[in-house]
C-alpha cells in the first residue's frame, strides 16, 4: 500500500536543510544516504510503499545545515544514524493504520507507529491504556511490577525500562477476561547496564533470573511457586537469555517466550543458523540429554534483515533453533510475521506468544 508522510516545520525551529523519513522494515538505517522526504511548497512529503502485514515505527528526522554536514562527514553508519535519529519529531499520520509511537531505552520515541490491515492480531493492546506499573528495588536494581498478589502465572522480563513505558498489565488482563491468559502476574527487571555481557548467556543473568527474581515475585504470590507456572521473557539479546534460562535452569523455570533472539550469538556475522544455541540443543539430543520439562515460542520479524554482514537472516536463526528443539522433542512453536528489531513489533509478538503458550 502507498502511503503519503507530509511534515511541516514549526515557526520556531532552526532552518531545515533536509528531513530525512525511516519507516522500519521498510528502509535501511545502513544505507550510506538514509531516505530523503522531498521538500514541496512549505512542506516536506514522501510517498512509500508499505507492506499490508506490516507493524512498525517510523520516525520523521529533520536536519539543519549544520548537522547535516556533520553526519556526512561521519564514517561509521551506527554513529550516523543515532546522530539523526536524535532529531525524531512527534508526528500524527491522517491514516487508519496510524498509533502512537512506542518507547525504547536505545533510540527513544519514535514519531509513530503503523499498524497494517493485513498485520498479526495485536493481541490484547488497546492505544488507550496507561501503564499501570510499580517500581521496587531488588539488590539494586529496579523491578517493575504488576498483577502479582492474585497470578496463577509469573511472567518476567528483561529490558525492563522498555516494557514499564507500555500498557503490558492491562493487555494481560484483557487477555485474561477474554479467557485466552491465565491470571498473569508480571516483573519487568532492569538489565540496561551491562547489556550485553549481562545477556549473552551469562551466569550472572542465570542466577539474577533463577536465584533472585524469581523466587522474590512468587513469594508475593498467594500461590506456591511452580516453574511450569513461571515464563521467561525477552527480545534480541533478551531472546537469548530466555531460551538458554529454561536449558540452563528448567528446575526454577520451564517456559519461555523469545522474541527477535539474537541467535547468531557469538559471531554477529554467523553464517551457522541457531547460533551456538542451536548446536548445543542438537548435541544434547544426539548424547540422549535432550531438554525436558520446558515449553518455548519463538518469533522474529521478516523486516529485522542480516546481522552483521552476514546472509543469514533474524528469522533464519529463530527456524534453525525451532527446528533443533522440536527435534529434540520439546513443545516449541514459531511465528515469523512483518516487524523490524524494535518495541513496536515485539508488544503484539509477545501477547501472542503468550497466548500460544499459556492460553
Amino acid at each position: 500500500m502507498l502511503i503519503t508522510f507530509t511534515w511541516t516545520a514549526p515557526t520556531d525551529m532552526p532552518a531545515v536543510d533536509r528531513v530525512h523519513l525511516h519507516v522500519t522494515g521498510v528502509h535501511d538505517h545502513h544505507d550510506p544516504d538514509f531516505h530523503r522526504m522531498d521538500r514541496v511548497g512549505d512542506r516536506w512529503e514522501s510517498t512509500v510503499e508499505v507492506p499490508e502485514g506490516l507493524v512498525a515505527s517510523y520516525r520523521i528526522m529533520p536536519v539543519t545545515g549544520e548537522l547535516a554536514a556533520q553526519v556526512d562527514a561521519e564514517p561509521d553508519s551506527r554513529v550516523r544514524w543515532m546522530t539523526v535519529v536524535g532529531q525524531t519529531v512527534p508526528h500524527v499520520l491522517d491514516h487508519p493504520a496510524w498509533h502512537p509511537a512506542a518507547w525504547s531505552e536505545a533510540f527513544g520515541e519514535a514519531s509513530g507507529r503503523l499498524v497494517m490491515s493485513e498485520a498479526p492480531e495485536q493481541a490484547g493492546w488497546d492505544s488507550a491504556d496507561s501503564p499501570g506499573w510499580e517500581e521496587t528495588p531488588l539488590d539494586g536494581r529496579s523491578l517493575w511490577t504488576a498483577d502479582l498478589p492474585d497470578a496463577d502465572y509469573v511472567l518476567v522480563l528483561s529490558d525492563g525500562r522498555n516494557w514499564a513505558a507500555t500498557a503490558l498489565p492491562a493487555a494481560l488482563r484483557r487477555l485474561h477476561a477474554a479467557g485466552r491468559l491465565p491470571r498473569t502476574g508480571v516483573v519487568a527487571v532492569d538489565t540496561y547496564a551491562g547489556r550485553y555481557e549481562l545477556l549473552t548467556r551469562s551466569a550472572e543473568y542465570r542466577e539474577l533470573i533463577a536465584d533472585r527474581v524469581i523466587p522474590w515475585a512468587w513469594e508475593q504470590v498467594s500461590v506456591p511457586a511452580d516453574p511450569q507456572r513461571t515464563v521467561i521473557s525477552g527480545e534480541s539479546l533478551g531472546g537469548l537469555s530466555a531460551l538458554d534460562l529454561v536449558l540452563s535452569r528448567p528446575n526454577a523455570v520451564g517456559c519461555a517466550v523469545s522474541t527477535s533472539g539474537s541467535f547468531w550469538y557469538p559471531a554477529w556475522d554467523s553464517e551457522q543458523a541457531g547460533g551456538e544455541v542451536a548446536a548445543e540443543i542438537r548435541e544434547r539430543t544426539a548424547a540422549g540429554t535432550p531438554p525436558e520439562g520446558i515449553r518455548v515460542h519463538l518469533s522474529a520479524g521478516t523486516g529485522e534483515g542480516r546481522p552483521g554482514a552476514g546472509n543469514t537472516t533474524m528469522a533464519d536463526h529463530t527456524l534453525a533453533v525451532h527446528r533443533a528443539l522440536v527435534d529434540a522433542g520439546v513443545p516449541a512453536t514459531s511465528e515469523i510475521s512483518n516487524h523490524g528489531h524494535e518495541m513496536a513489533g515485539w508488544t503484539g509478538a509477545l501477547t501472542r506468544g503468550l497466548v500460544q503458550l499459556m492460553g
